[in-house]
């Protein structure tokens, strides 16, 4: 180091590393931004916020490294990693073999409709995804809902079945091109810019409200959705997307309210087993032909067109329609007696629909009906219907005064909690074993302890019979502590008898006289003997389409009674 030459390389050398590293190098440090490891084969998430918890769910017992953005490393399918601050992060992800990845979980709630199968995950913040086509032969289920991804390229994903990205508002752009077995995808309340499904042939559920593109590529998608919900999209340039749903026979959800459509619609066939509800408020429809579809006469259909331009609206055969809502239109005279005198014709009545279930026309903001209309809103008054026009209401009768009644129940042990519904403003009351009286409020629970152990026979006054619609335990099962019932042959009206998993209650009387449609008796003591009685009593009602949940089948000799039960289209479950 004594020569002038010696002297010179050493300091070269010294400037060459200021020059390339930094003043840090002189200090013996590493540089500030070291050259980070190698991301290729790795799937690399890039995160906003201050810890980051993914999910992995995978088959077998395959090998993860994750490698978080400060080096440090996991090998948990559901690592949790904390930084202390919010900053912009890239963390990599090595799993071998790639092909034992079936799901990655960076956020979800379940959000509209989700399955409850999928764990809840909170919003992770991530921002982008690279190296996703990794996973693509095999993954099953993504979800980064509420995250800040701004695209997502599914091409090829042949074995994806669901995507939920719930009301993550960052994304804009999403391809799924070959994603041949796609169920359910869930855009919700993001920003997509277009949305092409014509590759995912399979597609049951699309969530797809509130976002930016002016249409919806179907392709040949069609024949199994039975959920669509595209509402509140008025940006939508394409004004027919909906005119002919042929494609859709099994819809039974159609939510597009607010979505710039016009002109007409037709839908020929809709979903045979589900309730159907289309939703269409606030377009510019003119006129809507759904016969052919509506035809599930034991389950409701909702029918929806309120602030349109309806000039006609065609429901021949629709004998699911229970709530049809066509207020704010150009419907005149002539089309209104029409629809109300089919309507009538169809033969809906509330004695065939479950209690739950709204049974209304609404026609207000239209023209006022003529006298034929008029007769058959009358006709459809007097099956359970309630009909609103701008000038007159029809309602269903009050329930006929059949006097006072009373319907005797044997409880078990130190409480009980039971619950009756009642038509009108009737006045019922509860009366306990100890002689104490509660009175009865429609729809609410009414509790009792402090009886102690063993039976304890109360009994329900009710001023008229007629006016008592459901009576048995509180609801969520086993919390009556039913033993008994008896007396319910005093309501005939009655619609409901709830009884699900009174494991005790092992009597019941006579219900020939009712218009019982839901016997809630699953989870009971009930021998098959006296299923036999319920099953006689069931088909003496002249009930059709009702609902049974029972502990058991009967005995041979209510093969009969269970057949006839069958061919009024009942649902009996064992």
């Amino acid at each position: 180091m004594n020569s002038p030459y010696c002297w010179l390389r050493h300091h070269l050398g010294i400037i060459l590393q200021v020059l390339l590293w930094g003043p840090l190098a002189l200090c013996g440090a590493e540089p500030a931004a070291h050259t980070p490891a190698s991301t290729e084969g790795a799937l690399v998430f890039t995160t906003e916020g201050a810890s980051f918890a993914p999910v992995l769910i995978v088959d077998g017992d395959p090998d993860i490294l994750w490698t978080w953005s400060d080096s440090t490393t996991s090998t948990s399918a559901t690592p949790s990693r904390t930084f202390g601050a919010a900053g912009t992060r890239s963390h990599s992800l090595r799993v071998t073999p790639w092909s034992a990845v079936r799901r990655i979980n960076i956020g979800y709630d379940g959000g509209d409709g989700g399955s409850g199968l999928i764990e809840g995950v909170p919003d992770q913040q991530v921002s982008a995804v690279t190296g996703l086509n990794l996973v693509a032969p095999t993954l099953g289920q993504w979800c980064s809902s509420y995250n800040q991804i701004t695209a997502l390229d599914f091409t090829g994903f042949a074995n994806l079945d669901t995507v939920e990205c719930f009301l993550s508002r960052s994304l804009t752009v999403v391809n799924l091109a070959g994603t041949l077995k796609l169920k359910r995808a869930c855009f919700e309340d993001c920003d997509l810019r277009s949305l092409d499904l014509s590759q995912s042939p399979l597609l049951e559920d699309l969530r797809g409200a509130q976002n930016r593109y002016p249409t919806i590529d179907f392709g040949h998608t069609g024949a199994q959705v039975w959920h669509i919900c595209v509402r509140d999209n008025p940006q939508m340039s394409d004004q027919t997307l909906f005119a002919d749903l042929t494609p859709f026979p099994n819809l039974a959800e159609l939510f597009i309210w607010n979505d710039n459509q016009s002109g007409p619609l037709r839908l020929p066939a809709s979903s045979p087993s589900r309730h159907v509800a289309l939703l269409a408020d606030g377009n510019h429809y003119r006129s809507v032909d759904l016969s052919g579809a509506l035809r599930n006469a034991a389950a409701a259909g909702t029918v929806s067109f309120r602030g349109n331009q309806l000039e006609s609206i065609r429901i021949a055969g629709c004998v699911q329609i229970t709530d049809l809502r066509l207020e704010n239109n150009r419907l005149g005279a002539a089309q209104l007696d029409d629809l109300l005198t089919t309507l009538d014709t169809l033969g809906r009545r509330r004695a065939d629909t479950d209690a739950q279930v709204a049974m209304q026309v609404d026609l207000r903001g239209n023209a006022m009906p003529g006298p034929a209309g008029r007769a058959a809103a009358a006709r459809l008054a007097a099956k359970g219907w309630t009909i609103v026009t701008t000038d007159w209401t029809r309602e269903p009768p009050p329930a006929p005064d059949t006097g006072e009644a009373r319907v005797d129940f044997v409880t078990r042990g130190d409480a009980a909690e039971l619950r009756c519904d009642v038509a009108g403003t009737v006045v019922a009351t509860w009366h306990w074993s100890d002689g104490s009286t509660t009175p009865a409020v429609s729809g609410a629970d009414a509790r009792k302890s402090g009886l102690g152990a063993g039976d304890h026979a109360g009994y329900l006054t009710i001023a008229n019979g007629s006016a008592l619609t459901r009576f048995g335990a509180a609801d969520g099962g086993g919390r009556g502590h039913l033993v008994a019932i008896s007396g319910l042959n005093q309501a005939p009206l009655l619609a409901v008898l709830y009884g699900y998993n009174e494991g005790a209650l092992a009597a019941l009387s006579r219900l020939d006289q009712t218009r019982v449609r839901e016997y809630h008796l699953w989870g009971t003591a009930l021998s098959p003997a006296a299923l036999d009685q319920v099953f006689a009593d069931a088909v003496a009602t002249g009930v059709s389409r009702g609902r049974m949940w029972c502990p058991n089948p009967g005995t041979d000799a209510s093969a009969a009674t269970r057949a006839t039960l069958a061919a009024r289209e009942w649902t009996i479950s064992y």
